[in-house]
C-alpha cells in the first residue's frame, strides 16, 4: 500500500463559521474530552500551541493528520485533513465534479480555501462530529468512514496518481 503524510491543518484554516475563540492558554474543556477519548481509543494527539484544537495521525491507505476544533457552543467538532495545496496548474486539472461527488453521501465532504495572492488552493476532508451522545465507538467508526472515504477517493485529490 502506498503511503503519504498529509499536512497539519491550521485553526483558521477551514472555511466554516461558527470556530471556538478562546483566551490563548485556556484549552476548552470539551476539547480536553474529546483529546483524552481520542488518546483513549490509543492515539497520540498534539494540542495547538492556541489551546484551540489539537491533532493526532490516522493510518490508513495513507498517514492523514487528522485535526480537530470545536464550534462555539461546543455541540459540533470539526474534524478535517490538509490534503495538499493545489497550485494554479493542478487546479486546471483537478476534477471538482468527482469532489462534489464524494462530498454527496456521509458525514465527510470536501472543502478548498484559497492562498493569499492567488497562490493555489488547500484541500481539506472534513467530517462533522456531534458532541452530544458521543462515544469512543461512535468516533472511531466516524474517523474510520472518514479515512475511507478519502482513500476512496485518492484518484481524485492526490495528484501523484493522476495520468
Amino acid at each position: 500500500m502506498k503511503r503519504h503524510v498529509l499536512g497539519l491543518g491550521v485553526a483558521a484554516s477551514i472555511a466554516m463559521g461558527g470556530l471556538a475563540v478562546a483566551a490563548p492558554g485556556k484549552e476548552d474543556p470539551a476539547l480536553a474530552k474529546l483529546q483524552q477519548m481520542v488518546g483513549n481509543l490509543g492515539y497520540i494527539t498534539t494540542l495547538a500551541a492556541d489551546n484551540q484544537s489539537f491533532g493526532f495521525q490516522w493510518l490508513a491507505d495513507y498517514t492523514y493528520t487528522i485535526d480537530f476544533e470545536l464550534s462555539k457552543d461546543d455541540t459540533l467538532a470539526y474534524a478535517y485533513v490538509r490534503l495538499g495545496t493545489f497550485g494554479p496548474d493542478k487546479l486546471d486539472k483537478l476534477n471538482y465534479a468527482k469532489l462534489l461527488q464524494y462530498s454527496d453521501t456521509g458525514d465527510m465532504y470536501f472543502s478548498m480555501e484559497a492562498q493569499p495572492g492567488g497562490k493555489g488552493e488547500v484541500l481539506y476532508g472534513n467530517t462533522l462530529v456531534p458532541m452530544k451522545g458521543l462515544t469512543p465507538e461512535i468516533l472511531r467508526g466516524l474517523l474510520q468512514s472518514m479515512a475511507n472515504k478519502l482513500d476512496n477517493s485518492a484518484q481524485t485529490w492526490d495528484y501523484s496518481l493522476w495520468k
